[in-house]
């Protein structure tokens, strides 16, 4: 137990390390440096589908298609996320117009080749479900001012183009803003140790490729011995050693914004650098579009502005936190939390008197009546022959109550690492990486959980092989079984949100001999544990259950047990489903810690309440209950859910994106009602233990 418990703080101390958090490493360029620009894949609102930036008729960089290697995880394989380098560059702190993208052997007059029907149709398809184009620099993601929304908000990435009556038009030209901070090389004259500064060099080259211009031919430079210095590279992104003069001026990038335009050019001629996007879209003035048409060679041009900002490296993610996604409403916030902390202690405090008046009233009977043989019991008191009765199929609810723990106990440590900055946005994928691999090394909780109840409920261990066995393989094997299903869709689309084969042999090499193991091991452990004894006798015929009041009808107790708690996220699910099926940045990891501690509270004492009603009512079914009753509040936000799919993703276009939002979030309303459940159920036990305990009934 002591090596597993070892294990797994290694491994998240080596998560936490490797995990980058905006403003730990802040990279510094000086002037003439040259910077290319990344390609993230296209993403609309209206398909949840993503797509290879290269699988549109877009050109090539001349050095050829590169993926990022530092940006390959779990969690960006997971999300369709492929990002790779571009024939967009960026020489610092140098005005560029007229700049061609089209350029190499490839591209003789700088422009596309001629369009083939079929290389229409996908253009035509993009800019009718509104694609994006998301752009990286610096790792910073490209962005657009909204100004129907707010002049103030940003949205992530481009149109692809768009469409007027019948005809399409491709956004052929962009205008690139670039932010940056001045600097003197603070941070790179503080690596004094030009060792690791060279490291850090060849790790950065990995992920940005900082190129130098096509005629320089790459040339040795002295390093000045003592002095700190600045790793610049080559074309083939080799690091590349250069000297920093102290009080040098260097600059930081902390914006990234573009405005594009569609704008007619005939291939092979010079570039006419007058033609600018306009100022808005009826300006007279505005040049001729791009129509995208069988046999159109598209020239794609681009130019580059520079301006200095006041915003440091640590604030350079601000922009993104006013994006509607993003933003939150603080006083809705604060008032639900007030709310919910008032109706908490009034729970609390009626639970408190109401139970201890019930003790004190059954301990004056078994006084006054001698030692409680002639007298009638009445309410939970009634029920305590068979309130440990054991529940119909436990061996399902001992399954579904070890994957809860689980899913519950993952999902709460990636949230904490996230409250905390170690799973910022500007790591991709590392959000769901994180819960990945806390959900393999918590296979140990599952397995001790689901054994040490199986024991409780049959009374002994045996059989303790089939219940690990079933819980290392039920919510991996529906997943598994969902997610292939969708693939295959994915897969005939040729969206790169598909999953690859290989991904799959991995997940499943992951499950064999990390989780099955550990699932294994957590039930050895359960099983060497004593059985806990109950406080009360069990007796041989079931007692009659009456027929229910209204307010303790078993329906009445699961709807009203899950409103109180699904009130407490009804905000913040808001903000986590907008940027989750929106695009945007989700970055108030704190907040959402806060109120999902605040939602589990609130199920604990609920549950507690419905329990005690439902006993009080001589109905000592209580196991199963209190285990649906906790998991209630899935069932309103599917509802949520639902109508947030027909009032804010009403643009959804087609059957397979409808059919990938139901399914995902299918998903995740089951991974709710597990773990609320698990949270409902266990709380039940142990207030019916306690209460039971304290009145010492034979």
């Amino acid at each position: 137990m002591n090596a597993l418990r070892l294990l797994a703080v290694i491994g998240c101390l080596q998560l936490a390390a490797g995990y980058y958090l905006p403003g730990t490493y802040p990279q510094e360029f000086l002037v003439g440096d040259v910077i290319q620009a990344e390609a993230n894949s296209l993403v609309s609102s209206e398909t949840e589908m993503p797509y290879d930036y290269y699988s549109m008729p877009f050109c090539k960089p001349p050095e050829g298609v590169q993926r990022a290697t530092s940006t390959i995880n779990p969690g960006t394989i997971l999300l369709g996320i492929k990002i790779q380098n571009s024939p967009y560059n960026f020489t610092i702190m140098t005005k560029q117009q007229g700049l061609t993208v089209c350029n190499g052997e490839d591209y003789p007059k700088h422009a596309y080749t001629p369009l083939i029907p079929k290389e229409v149709k996908m253009l035509r398809d993009k800019i009718r479900q509104q694609y994006r184009v998301r752009l990286i620099l610096d790792n910073l993601p490209i962005t657009t001012y909204d100004l129907e929304l707010d002049p103030e908000s940003v949205r992530p990435g481009y149109e692809v183009g768009y469409q007027v009556g019948d005809k399409y038009f491709i956004n052929n030209h962009l205008m690139f803003k670039v932010l940056v901070h001045e600097t003197h090389g603070q941070y790179t004259m503080s690596q004094m140790d030009e060792a690791e500064v060279e490291a850090a060099a060849a790790v950065e080259a990995g992920g940005r490729r900082l190129l130098k211009d096509e005629d320089e031919e790459p040339k040795p430079k002295a390093v000045a011995k003592g002095k700190p210095t600045a790793a610049k590279a080559n074309k083939r992104g080799k690091p590349e050693p250069r000297t920093i003069v102290p009080g040098q001026k260097m600059y930081m990038v902390v914006g990234f914004e573009v405005v594009a335009c569609s704008i007619k050019r005939t291939p092979g001629e010079p570039i006419n650098k007058n033609l600018i996007c306009p100022q808005t879209p009826d300006d007279a003035n505005a040049p001729e579009p791009q129509e995208v048409k069988k046999g159109a060679e598209i020239v794609y041009t681009y130019d580059v502005y520079w301006d200095t900002s006041d915003i440091t490296w640590s604030s350079r993610w601000d922009a993104y936190l006013r994006m509607p996604g993003g933003k939150v409403h603080w006083f809705s916030i604060l008032n639900s939390l007030m709310v919910v902390v008032v109706m908490s202690c009034i729970v609390a405090m009626i639970m408190m008197r109401t139970i201890r008046r019930d003790l004190q009233r059954y301990e004056q009977l078994l006084v006054d009546g001698g030692q409680g043989q002639d007298v009638e019991e009445s309410g939970w008191k009634m029920v305590s022959g068979d309130v440990f009765r054991a529940p119909a199929n436990p061996l399902s609810l001992c399954v579904q109550i070890g994957s809860g723990v689980q899913i519950l106990c993952s999902g709460f440590i990636t949230l904490l690492f996230a409250a905390l900055g170690f799973l910022s946005p500007a790591s991709r994928g590392s959000l769901l990486t994180a819960a990945l691999v806390m959900y393999l090394l918590l296979s140990v909780g599952a397995g001790y959980s689901a054994v040490w109840l199986w024991g409780l409920t049959n009374r002994s261990y045996e059989g303790w092989f089939k219940v690990c066995w079933r819980v290392a393989c039920f919510f991996p094997g529906v997943t598994v079984a969902v997610m292939t299903c969708l693939n295959l869709f994915l897969w005939a689309t040729g969206s790169s949100g598909a999953i690859p084969l290989g991904f799959f042999f991995s997940i499943i090499f992951l499950w064999l001999l990390i989780s099955i193991p550990l699932s294994y091991s957590g039930g050895i452990i359960a099983a060497k544990q004593e059985i806990k004894q109950y406080p009360t006798r069990t007796n041989q015929i079931p007692r009659h259950i009456p027929s229910p009041h209204w307010a303790s009808h078993p329906l009445v107790l699961f709807f009203a047990a899950g409103l109180l708690p699904f009130g407490t996220i009804f905000v913040e699910l808001y903000f986590a489903m907008t940027s989750m099926w929106q695009g945007y940045f989700y970055y108030i990891f704190g907040f959402a810690f806060l109120v999902s501690i605040l939602t589990l509270i609130i199920t604990i004492e609920v549950s507690i309440v419905c329990t005690y009603v439902q006993l009080c009512a001589e109905d000592y079914l209580w196991w199963w209950r209190s285990y649906y009753r906790g998991g209630s509040i899935s069932v309103y936000v599917l509802i949520y859910s639902i109508g947030f799919l027909v009032n804010t993703l009403h643009k959804l276009t087609g059957f397979l994106p409808v059919v990938l939002y139901l399914a995902y979030m299918g998903l995740m309303v089951w991974c709710l009602f597990l773990a609320m459940g698990t949270i409902g159920f266990l709380s039940s036990f142990l207030f019916t233990y306690a209460i039971f305990n304290a009145a010492k009934s034979d």
